[in-house]
Order: structure tokens, then sequence, then C-alpha cells
């Protein structure tokens, strides 16, 4: 059966799954730009199972993959992508400019690279006191 994969409101590929005794077994297909990792997760049944981080593949992403059917329990399924380093909550991002100095370089083993909007930047945990 195939399943809409969504990032947000938008549909960005499919997930195909078939039962295999007591497994589902997982083909997804997303059309990414590969700035940022995401990792692909199923709810259903009132549970959610992170199937893992999405890898190039053909003319994009995916993710070929099993889990035990007992994870997830009864229901309809839905994929959605969410971006690796999630829960992003309680993050700021800092963008990095060559011309500045960079004011979080004591913070920087707690960071991680990030692009929005075509702005390289810092992701940073809003722990403790920003500079």
């Amino acid at each position: 059966m195939d399943y809409a994969v969504q990032f947000g409101e938008k549909s960005v590929g499919k997930a195909q799954v078939t039962r295999q005794g007591l497994y589902y077994h997982v083909i997804c297909r997303c059309d990414l730009s590969g700035e940022v990792m995401y990792r692909l997760e199923v709810s259903g049944g009132g549970n959610r199972v992170n199937l893992g981080i999405l890898v190039p593949m053909e003319n994009g992403f995916g993710l070929d993959t099993h889990f035990p059917v007992s994870r997830l329990g009864q229901g309809e399924l839905s994929f959605r992508l969410m971006p690796r380093h999630d829960p992003l909550q309680g993050r700021v991002f800092v963008p990095i400019t060559p011309e500045e100095p960079f004011a979080y370089l004591t913070r920087l083993k707690e960071a991680f690279l990030e692009i929005q909007e075509g702005r390289k930047g810092a992701s940073l945990p809003r722990e403790g006191k920003e500079e």
C-alpha cells in the first residue's frame, strides 16, 4: 500500500508498505534538496516509530527498512519527515557571516550546521546565557 510522506503541510514523496509476517517492509522515496538531513517517522495506533535517516538514492533521498508490526498497533499509518536534530524546539539559529566575529565559539561543541533560507548558521540550544 502506498502512503504520502508529509513534511509540514507538503507532500514530498511516498512510502510503499508491505506486511511480511510480523513485520512491515517500508520503501520510501522523497524529493529533497539535501541541504538538511531528515528522518522518517511513521505514526499509527497511537504510537510513533523513528524509521531512520533518509540517504541519497536514485533521483532523491530514501530509506528501505523493516520494523515489527507490534511497535505501532492497529490503525491507519501516516508518514512524515522530521529534521534529523529533533526536537529543534529549544534551539536558536545564529547566522554565520564571514565579515563578522562569531560570538558563540565557546558553545560550538553543542552546535550543528544548519541552512535556513539559503543562509548558513549554527543551531544552538537555548540553554544557558546567549551572548
